[in-house]
C-alpha cells in the first residue's frame, strides 16, 4: 500500500480536534512523499504522518525544528508551535507558515544565486545546541545499507550489485569528508519564493550534521553536475554525484520502513531505470 493513499476522511477531523482553535476553514490540503499537509492560510501548517512508527518519527522531526530554532540562518525556516499530537493511526506537528510558493522551470541563472546563499548559510552555521537526527535517519541511519540489501534482494543480480556499490560509494565518500549543517533534502520542492526572491526553506525533517555534498545531490538531479560545479570544488562535486546516485535507494529504504510498498517499488524502479540509462550520478550523462 501507499500510506498517502489511505482514506483521510476520519483522520483530518481527529487532527482538527487536536488543535480546535486553528483556522481550519482556511485549510489547503496537500501531501508530499511522507506527509499529509494542511496549510492554514498564513497562520500555521499542520503536517501529519501515518504508517509504521508515526509517533516516533514525528517526535524526531519536531525535535529537529526545536534544535534548529536556536541556530541563526539567513533565511526563514518553520518554527515548531506546539508539541506533537497523536491518534491511533497518525501523528501531527504544528509549525509556523513560511511565506512564498514553489517555482518550477527555473533556469540555473535564476536559481544559482539564491541557492548559493542558502548553502552558504548552512555551511557556516554554528554547531546546533542539541542533537539533530543522524544522517539518513529516515532511511535507517546506520542500518541503511542493510535495509537496501534486504529490499533489493528480490531483484536481478545486476541491480543488486549496483545498489551495493552505490551504497559503498556513499559511505566511502563520507568517510573522508568534513561535516557541516545540511538540509538533507535540498530539492527545489523545499525552497519557497516570493516573486523571484527566495523567501524561505521548508521541510527540515532530515537536517543533520553531515557531508555538505549531500545538499548538492538533488541540485545535480535538477540542473546537472556541470552547472552545480559552480558551487563547490571538484572533490565535493564528486561526492555529490555519489550521493545523487543513492537517492532512489534512500527513498526506497525510507518507504520500506514506513510500510509504503508502493513508494518503495516506485523508487526501486527509478533506480533500475537510471542504472540502465547510465544516469545514476547525473541525469545529463548516459
Amino acid at each position: 500500500m501507499n500510506t498517502l493513499d489511505a482514506d483521510t476522511s476520519t483522520m483530518w477531523p481527529a487532527v482538527e480536534m487536536a488543535w480546535p482553535d486553528l483556522p481550519w476553514e482556511e485549510a489547503a490540503f496537500r501531501h508530499g512523499a511522507f506527509h499529509h499537509v494542511a496549510v492554514l492560510g498564513t497562520s500555521a501548517v499542520v503536517r501529519v504522518a501515518s504508517g509504521s512508527e508515526h509517533s516516533r518519527r514525528t517526535r524526531s522531526e519536531h525535535q529537529n525544528l526545536k534544535v534548529l530554532a536556536a541556530v541563526y540562518l539567513p533565511f526563514p525556516i518553520p518554527v515548531a508551535l506546539s508539541e506533537p499530537r497523536s491518534g491511533p493511526t497518525w501523528s501531527a506537528q504544528l509549525t509556523s507558515y513560511v511565506p512564498g510558493g514553489h517555482r518550477t522551470g527555473l533556469s540555473w541563472a535564476e536559481a544559482r544565486g539564491p541557492l548559493d546563499v542558502v548553502l552558504a548559510g548552512f555551511r557556516v552555521a554554528d554547531q546546533p545546541p542539541g542533537a539533530l537526527r543522524p544522517v539518513r535517519q529516515s532511511c535507517g541511519g546506520k542500518q541503511w545499507p542493510g535495509v537496501v540489501d534486504r529490499i533489493v534482494h528480490p531483484l536481478d543480480r545486476a541491480t543488486r550489485n549496483a545498489a551495493g556499490q552505490v551504497v559503498a560509494n556513499v559511505l566511502d565518500a563520507e568517510s573522508a569528508a568534513g561535516t557541516a549543517l545540511v538540509h538533507g533534502d535540498f530539492g527545489l520542492h523545499n525552497i519557497m519564493w516570493t516573486g523571484n526572491q527566495l523567501s524561505g526553506v521548508v521541510d527540515l525533517d532530515n537536517a543533520c550534521i553531515g557531508d555538505p555534498a549531500i545538499d548538492l545531490a538533488p541540485l545535480i538531479g535538477a540542473f546537472g553536475s556541470s552547472r552545480v560545479a559552480d558551487l563547490a570544488d571538484k572533490e565535493t562535486i564528486a561526492r555529490a554525484r555519489a550521493h545523487r546516485a543513492s537517492l532512489p535507494l534512500q527513498v526506497a529504504a525510507a518507504a520500506e520502513l514506513v510500510n509504503d510498498t508502493k513508494l518503495r517499488d516506485f523508487a526501486l524502479e527509478n533506480f533500475q531505470a537510471r542504472l540502465q540509462a547510465g544516469t545514476l550520478g547525473d541525469p545529463n550523462e548516459g
